[in-house]
């Protein structure tokens, strides 16, 4: 079953109430730090709060801590909140060669445990889909609960020998010429007619910062983890939550075919591939609804 969050009538004041939750608050501060994940390397992060549970955000391919700021502002006063710069992202450390998803469980695994973390909710937007399923799967201490933003719309299957050469081509041409592969390319499938031009720029500008070879070997390792979802479905700890646009559709029979514990969907119509800062305000409410389903 899918939710599509529309405003309903006589709603206004509920609505209100849960943004402003905590409008008479003052927020707690948001403070940055680092610890030394897998491979001796820095892993920046952020954090607020002290609520007994843990949300847990990480950031999709090419962007940062940052984009989940509306959400720290929405939700410090009631949990704890933690978003790490992924490594060879933000002001994480770049002196890595093996950018595996499993070496990112690993990391994620550290952050945790260092941290001292308890009743983890992962939420994990776009490429960190995988990222979210394979932690579960791996390392599934003092997790309670999995939230994918924006991804995950079917469970994905190994490839074929010509769908294979053809991702070939496609990282070769990233490679060879990465900001116009980067804006003619993928563009189209990261931004709607809706996403503000700040917002787009905002993340193309991250995208070409960010050094090409890490992107596509992070790209080649999110491709790789994408081809191991339907069997990590099955060994999941936890049911699964989406939130994600309706720009895509999202199959949900064949999510609840493979996830071991289920799945729901909650749906922003309008939204780009960005619905944290896109449309903050309808994605802290959906956000809070799968919050509560854990």
């Amino acid at each position: 079953m899918s939710i599509i969050l529309k405003p309903i009538p006589g709603w206004g004041l509920l609505l209100v109430g849960l943004i402003c939750f905590s409008c008479n608050k003052s927020s707690p501060k948001t403070t940055t730090s680092s610890i030394v994940v897998s491979g001796n390397m820095n892993m920046a992060y952020q954090s607020c709060g002290t609520g007994d549970t843990t949300l847990l955000f990480i950031h999709g391919w090419c962007i940062n801590k940052e984009y989940w700021l509306p959400q720290f502002d929405h939700f410090c006063n009631r949990y704890t909140l933690v978003a790490p710069d992924l490594p060879g992202f933000g002001q994480s450390g770049k002196n890595r060669t093996d950018w595996s998803f499993e070496t990112y469980a690993q990391d994620i695994k550290n952050l945790i445990e260092q941290l001292k973390l308890k009743n983890v909710i992962l939420i994990g937007h776009s490429m960190s889909g995988d990222l979210v399923l394979k932690t579960d799967v791996t390392y599934p201490d003092n997790i309670i609960g999995l939230i994918g933003i924006d991804n995950l719309h079917e469970p994905g299957k190994p490839m074929d020998s010509i769908q294979q050469a053809q991702t070939d081509i496609f990282f070769q041409a990233m490679l060879s010429n990465y900001q116009s592969t980067v804006e003619k390319e993928m563009s189209p499938y990261l931004f709607q007619p809706s996403t503000p031009d700040s917002i787009q720029q905002r993340v193309k500008k991250d995208i070409l910062q960010t050094d090409p070879v890490i992107s596509v070997e992070v790209s080649r390792a999110q491709v790789s983890a994408s081809q191991q979802e339907q069997e990590l479905m099955r060994q999941l700890h936890h049911p699964l939550c989406l939130v994600n646009s309706d720009a895509f559709p999202t199959k949900l029979d064949s999510l609840n075919h493979y996830c071991a514990h289920g799945a729901k969907l909650y749906l922003i119509p309008g939204s780009g591939h960005y619905p944290m800062v896109e449309q903050p305000l309808a994605f802290n409410t959906a956000l809070q609804r799968a919050i509560w389903r854990q």
